[in-house]
């Protein structure tokens, strides 16, 4: 019977698919997505959970403490499939409280959560039709966490994610695996037998397939899918993106979709923020060094940790980012008290200060529009200040990104003209050839590189109507996506002929 589940649910999949290969580009389904990037900004908080078999295991592995990340233990102890399934068997997370779980992260402030509900080891937290090898199956416990948790979301009002891992280290049709070594230690070769960074075969592509179809179709309304790891084809990540896009438009993809398939862009684990000008992305943090729980791990003094992470909090969304932190349930599914002080920390925090967060979603807002200039004298100057930098993302893979990719000013003129061209700059490579363009017009030259010091370059004559248009400085062209500008801009001088 349930090989004829799991059949029926392949052929749904492929089914849906091919539907979506034009729905995929549907304005209906663009307008959706569009509308669903704003508010999932303007939220910019949000309660990441990594919660699974690994937390059973609480970092340690035949009586040693094992270092890395508390979630992959499966990788970095080695431990082999049917010794993990044997974790599996006695996991009962009786102490998961989904209802204390939602308030405290609305306590916090947090305006959606996002829940592991298959890391890279295969398990699932949910009742699947593809596998046995789920919460409901093969435990104990007997009961749908992402169910239980998706209930309480709708009955508080509160958003809902899920996280999913495209790598799979207990599935039959994935890669072929060695036999572990034991006389090496993890630290010596990390991922000797398990990697996040496995490629997915056609059979594992079904199976994804198969269970995003189930997550998007028995849950209710989902906020994003947050995909993680894996090396994945162009062809598999459109078509995981048709997949979600055709059963729910409004359901956000982050950019480990990789191929250039996601929403918005994801940082590095724990990445250092940065300006990204206009483009959406999110900030997934830790409290500490792992994301599932571990007993042993070293935790900072809670009012140390508070602040740390609301410092997070500030830069990230003064940059346009949304802040996404991190709790990891214990066994047996109870939040520790460390994490919940942590949280409750944070929210009265923002509470007694509402002013701070407003004023910070104000500057991020006022800092993705330049300021328009205003042309009334025969010399113009445009600067970074009263400009804006753009990023490239280059989203073919696991995070790709220049914060400093080029220029562009909003200048308003009450008369067109010609107008010379300089650039006082900072070089950072050799020659490089440069252009400033407005609509159609366009003046491009060689700004030298040979001397690491401020220097002067001439670009030459640019032609600009009367009103107000975008200016954009960059570079001609680019040896790859995410090559940076390539100079230090200190301004360039508009000046009437």
């Amino acid at each position: 019977m349930r090989k004829q589940l799991s059949t029926l649910i392949l052929a749904a999949a492929l089914l849906a698919t091919a539907c979506s290969r034009h729905a995929a580009n549907d304005n209906s389904v663009q307008e959706a997505t569009a509308q669903a990037l704003e508010t999932w900004r303007n939220d910019h908080f949000g309660l990441f959970i990594h919660f699974g078999v690994y937390s059973l295991l609480a970092g340690q592995w035949q009586g040693e403490q094992v270092p890395f990340y508390g979630e992959q233990i499966m990788n970095h102890a080695r431990i082999p499939v049917a010794d993990y399934e044997a974790v599996a068997r006695s996991f009962n997370p009786t102490d998961f409280n989904p209802a204390q779980i939602v308030s405290l992260a609305k306590a916090a402030g947090m305006k959606y959560i996002v829940i592991t509900t298959k890391h890279h080891d295969g398990f699932c937290m949910f009742h699947t039709a593809t596998t046995p090898y789920n919460i409901v199956d093969f435990t104990p416990y007997g009961r749908d966490i992402v169910g239980l948790l998706a209930d309480e979301c709708q009955r508080q009002g509160m958003k809902l994610g899920f996280y999913y891992s495209l790598p799979d280290w207990h599935f039959q049709g994935g890669i072929p695996r060695i036999e572990p070594d034991p006389a090496t230690k993890c630290w010596e070769h990390v991922n000797q037998v398990y990697s996040p960074l496995e490629i997915v075969t056609p059979e594992l592509e079904e199976y994804i397939v198969a269970q995003i179809t189930e997550l998007l179709t028995n849950y209710g309304p989902v906020a994003t899918l947050w995909f993680d790891m894996g090396l994945i084809t162009p062809e598999q990540s459109q078509r995981f993106r048709q997949t979600v896009k055709s059963l729910q438009p409004s359901c956000l993809i982050n950019g480990r979709i990789m191929n250039n398939q996601g929403d918005y862009m994801t940082l590095p684990d724990n990445g250092n923020v940065a300006s990204y000008g206009d483009i959406y992305w999110d900030n997934p943090a830790s409290l500490y060094g792992t994301w599932g729980y571990k007993s042993w791990i070293q935790r900072p003094p809670v009012d140390q940790q508070i602040n740390t992470q609301l410092a997070r909090l500030y830069s990230t969304v003064s940059h346009g980012g949304v802040f996404l932190l991190n709790i990891g349930p214990d066994g047996q599914g109870r939040v520790i008290d460390y994490e919940q002080q942590v949280l409750r920390g944070i929210g009265d925090t923002l509470r007694a200060h509402p002013d701070t967060l407003n004023a910070l979603l104000r500057l991020s807002r006022q800092a993705q529009q330049p300021q328009t200039i205003q042309g009334i004298t025969s010399t113009i100057e445009l600067t970074p200040a009263n400009g804006l930098y753009h990023a490239a993302i280059d989203g073919t893979g696991y995070m790709s990104i220049e914060p400093h990719s080029y220029l562009t000013w909003q200048l308003q003129l009450p008369q067109g003209g010609n107008y010379d061209v300089f650039v006082i700059y900072d070089p950072q490579n050799n020659d490089k050839t440069y252009t400033l363009s407005c609509g159609q017009s366009s003046v491009s030259g060689i700004l030298p590189g040979v001397d690491r010091m401020v220097q002067t370059g001439y670009l030459g004559t640019l032609t600009l109507p009367a009103g107000t248009h975008p200016l954009t400085f960059d570079q001609l062209h680019r040896s790859h996506p995410l090559e940076p500008l390539g100079l230090t801009l200190n301004k360039i001088i508009l000046r009437k002929k």
